[in-house]
């Protein structure tokens, strides 16, 4: 009975040190992690949006997003989407003009299945952006839709439909609010 006892101390002392090793740790790289990804979203908002020398974030009730200028002029808007794809959350950022044309889409983060839904982002040989977020590009959000006017990827209907439905959803509401 002694050594069980024995037994689980040295396994709480292990369990204990072990995570004050991750909570430490945790707290040394949280600043540098949450710079790396205000840096890719920054590079994101000039990808997609290169017309545009200045984002200005704003917050419309629960709608994140950035007004996109050039010279003082509102070029268009960045909004932060969020969708529940086949592996988990789709963050990602999309681009439109003052109408709600799509002028570009960006992926910041998913946990997509590789070889299929994290073909969302995939970019093939010899091209420069993501062939299945191209052909978003010159579209209304409001009338987006799989199968409609967006081929959905072979075998990630899932992860299509989750980032179509984010797209036209979250732009939706968001040409409601921004027009009132």
């Amino acid at each position: 009975m002694k050594q069980l006892i024995k037994f689980g101390l040295i396994l709480c002392a292990i369990c204990l040190a072990a995570t004050l090793v991750l909570a430490v740790t945790y707290q040394i790289t949280r600043p540098k992690i949450e710079e790396q990804l205000r840096l890719e979203e920054k590079e994101a908002l000039e990808a997609i949006l290169p017309q545009a020398d200045t984002f200005t974030e704003k917050k419309i009730d629960e709608i994140e997003y950035f007004e996109a200028r050039k010279d003082g002029e509102l070029k268009g808007y960045c909004i932060r989407a969020t969708g529940i794809g086949y592996g988990g959350f789709i963050r990602m950022v999309v681009g439109i003009n003052t109408q709600g044309v799509i002028e570009g889409i960006e992926v910041l983060e998913h946990q997509e299945t590789p070889g299929l839904g994290a073909k969302i982002d995939e970019v093939k040989p010899g091209e420069k952006d993501p062939w299945f977020l191209r052909q978003f590009k010159g579209k209304s959000a409001a009338t987006i839709a799989v199968r409609k006017n967006i081929n959905a990827i072979t075998g990630a209907t899932i992860s299509s439909r989750a980032l179509t439905d984010a797209i036209r959803k979250t732009v939706t509401e968001f040409m409601a609010k921004v027009k009132q």
